[in-house]
């Protein structure tokens, strides 16, 4: 089996560098049975990444609302980079992040990809992985937890819903601007916060801990009881444009360099 997993991208505008190389990334992914496919030989600059699952972490879109089938219009160029992906045989998931929640009103409903809301627990081969964003690790700080959940809530909901659609994007980029303000720690603090919690986690029955949301590239392996056990936080793409790979028990982190971009509008 083999799976990708990314986080915290903050997509907002299609002209943006780290929209762009996600664009390049995605494309490059493919499903391992048509890997030998003659119409998919590529030259060693494109090389073909293959893959049966990707893992997006939270956080991939700076903020989200939608209505019915309308999204905000710059997220369409990397929504059809998905949907191409998910053509090409391989599956789709998302964790909901801190920037980005609602998303199954589209991404399941009308796209197929799985969305998870929170935690969940993961299989790849015998390997156990618990799976999120993050952000509710930390219990302490309790003025975002109190604003997660006004913002995740029936009413926020209902309202986002029956607001004409040039309001929702003005208050989606608000409440992106909201969380970002919000006091949190630093990323050297959050790493450690969230490591911590990992670490407890791997002395048990789970196998690997892999979350986002602190935007640094971490990997620390262990071995325990004879098996090979993880805390992964996944960086970002907007510094690091870090990903992860599982293939055959193991994790390894890379970063995409992608290729030359052409200018924004050529």
């Amino acid at each position: 089996m083999k799976a990708v997993f990314i986080a915290d991208a903050h997509l907002k505008n299609s002209c943006d560098l780290n929209y762009r190389k996600m664009l390049n990334f995605l494309s490059l992914l493919i499903h391992p049975s048509d890997v030998n496919s003659p119409l998919k030989r590529e030259s060693a600059a494109r090389r073909r990444i293959p893959v049966d699952d990707l893992y997006i972490g939270g956080d991939f879109f700076d903020f989200w609302f939608c209505r019915g089938e309308m999204v905000y219009p710059e997220f369409l160029p990397v929504i059809l980079a998905l949907i191409a992906v998910r053509d090409r045989g391989v599956r789709v998931h998302f964790a909901e992040g801190n920037h980005d929640f609602f998303l199954s009103d589209y991404f399941t409903r009308i796209l197929g990809m799985e969305v998870f809301t929170d935690w969940t627990t993961l299989m790849l081969d015998d390997c156990k992985v618990l799976f999120s964003h993050g952000d509710t690790v930390d219990r302490s700080n309790v003025q975002y937890l109190r604003l997660r959940k006004l913002l995740r809530s029936r009413l926020i909901y209902q309202l986002q819903r029956r607001l004409p659609l040039s309001w929702l994007w003005k208050i989606a980029a608000a409440c992106s601007a909201t969380s970002k303000g919000q006091s949190r720690p630093s990323e050297e603090k959050l790493s450690g916060i969230l490591y911590a919690f990992s670490a407890a986690k791997i002395q048990g029955e789970i196998d690997a801990v892999i979350l986002g949301h602190c935007h640094q590239p971490i990997l620390k392996e262990f071995q325990i009881r004879g098996r090979r056990k993880y805390t992964i936080t996944l960086g970002d793409w907007i510094r690091h444009f870090s990903y992860l790979y599982y293939e055959d028990g193991i994790f390894r982190f890379h970063c995409f360099k992608g290729e030359k971009s052409a200018r924004c509008g050529t």
